[in-house]
């Protein structure tokens, strides 16, 4: 950045320094520019450094006070006057000078023959030479980053990162568990499993308590991963961004070829001694041997984000799936609860069941508990559960779009349930509705209008039940 400071200190430009800044060499200059507009502050946003030779207004008389409130307002670091025997002021009339210090506003004259252009290309030089400085830095670091990642791993890099940016770094997975060091904080890691539901990919601020951090995303479209870095950090914000941009995109290849989970856990899937059940807890959480340990079921699941968030949080041996439910272990023995409830909350998952038991018995509960509730109902659920959630999102648009979108629309689809459920029979629509049959006649006709399909062809039936599964999935 190029500050104030720096700007006067340029000898060709001989600024004469009237009313100081204690500042002065942390304000950043956004700009320099002249102007004899007597409403200017009008059109600043702040950091400015603005010339003036009073042509607009009487920059000696009492008016100029109000002048110089709104300059510093708006934000304006510094106001500049033009000096010159054919100038308006030969010399920076005093009552701006008094009201200058009484608003804390920079003050300074351009002596002739000084052009107010000499200023600005001044300055204009000076902030390319230091975005030069800033790519130069960056382009150094890049270099020294990819050496490291791939010589010694992604730790090494955000090591080198975090001394470059002066701050604490952290390199978490998409719900904040450490890839290197340590975890993100509690408070941290729950927003960041909102976060990582949302396909945007620049950074984003965390605000938790008194704390701001930024997050800055890892991957082509839901972030794999992040790097954490306190938002209020010193240092040159380009420079600070080209360093955290060229670090995300080399800690991202590291993650993009990681295998999606695939099979059940061995608690879950096994019949366990009570001492192998304890050996497989120990290897799944690195925690000491429990007696009981609570196990929680979902339902509800689409696709496989869910399960992958969840996975993150509580590991892969803490997590089953079966169609669209999934078993959860050990989420409270590890502080996770709370972590788990907002992904679940997150991505629309149901809590189905919740009880505590010994680690040997969870295969037997896991599976009585699936025999129970399995129907062939549920299969074809656990196939839809499948589908991609943005295909599964157009097909019911495709086919149900334009009657969920009608007047009476629930009492429509509530209707199509019901036919679909009877195979068409409307006697049995309208004694489960409590209707009257012409009331079905009315609805079925209405309803065939606005899908524009015709209801008495098996294939269309078939398209409409798979929908309306996949809408209430």
């Amino acid at each position: 950045m190029v500050t104030l400071e720096q700007l006067w200190s340029r000898s060709e430009l001989a600024l004469d320094v009237i009313v100081g800044s204690p500042t002065a060499a942390e304000q950043e200059v956004t700009i320099v520019h002249s102007s004899e507009l007597p409403e200017v502050d009008e059109w600043l946003a702040g950091g400015e450094v603005l010339l003036t030779i009073g042509v607009g207004q009487d920059l000696g008389a009492e008016s100029v006070k109000d002048y110089v409130r709104r300059l510093k307002e708006v934000g304006v670091h510094a106001l500049g006057i033009g000096l010159g025997s054919d100038l308006p002021w030969e010399h920076v009339p005093q009552s701006l000078v008094i009201h200058a210090e009484e608003a804390g506003l920079a003050l300074f004259g351009v002596p002739e023959p000084v052009p107010f252009v000499a200023v600005v290309d001044a300055f204009t030089r000076m902030r390319e030479a230091e975005t030069n400085r800033e790519l130069t830095r960056a382009s150094s670091a890049a270099r020294r980053f990819a050496t490291e990642l791939a010589h010694q791993g992604p730790a090494a890099l955000v090591a080198d990162l975090a001394e470059t940016l002066d701050t604490r770094v952290r390199f978490v997975s998409p719900t904040g568990r450490a890839l290197t060091g340590d975890d993100a904080e509690h408070d941290v890691r729950l927003e960041l499993i909102e976060a990582a539901l949302q396909p945007s990919l620049s950074p984003r601020l965390i605000r938790t308590g008194k704390r701001i951090v930024e997050a800055v995303p890892l991957g082509s479209d839901h972030p794999l991963g992040w790097i954490l870095t306190p938002a209020e950090a010193a240092g040159s914000p380009k420079t600070r961004a080209l360093l955290l941009s060229t670090a995300a995109a080399l800690l991202a290849m590291t993650l993009t070829g990681m295998p999606q989970r695939t099979g059940n856990s061995r608690l879950f899937e096994a019949e366990l001694s009570t001492e192998e059940a304890r050996v497989e807890w120990t290897h799944a959480t690195g925690l000491a041997p429990v007696a009981t340990t609570g196990m929680r079921i979902f339902g509800g699941a689409r696709g496989d984000t869910a399960e992958n968030l969840i996975a993150d949080i509580v590991g892969e041996s803490l997590l089953t799936r079966a169609g669209s439910i999934l078993g959860v272990l050990g989420s409270s023995e590890r502080g996770l609860d709370e972590l788990v409830d907002r992904a679940a909350a997150a991505t629309g998952l149901q809590l189905l069941s919740e009880k505590v038991l010994p680690p040997a018995q969870i295969h037997h509960a896991w599976t009585l508990w699936r025999t129970q509730h399995e129907s062939e109902t549920s299969e074809v659920r656990s196939l839809l559960s499948s589908v991609d959630e943005t295909a599964a999102a157009r097909f019911i648009d495709r086919v149900l779009g334009d009657l969920v979108r009608a007047r009476g629309g629930q009492e429509l689809l509530e209707t199509l349930r019901a036919f679909v459920a009877s195979s068409g029979a409307r006697e049995r629509i309208a004694a489960d509705l409590g209707i009257h049959r012409h009331t079905v006649r009315a609805r079925m006709a209405k309803i065939e209008k606005l899908l524009g399909r015709d209801l008495s062809r098996a294939e269309t039936v078939h398209a409409v039940a798979m929908a309306l599964e996949l809408a209430e999935l």
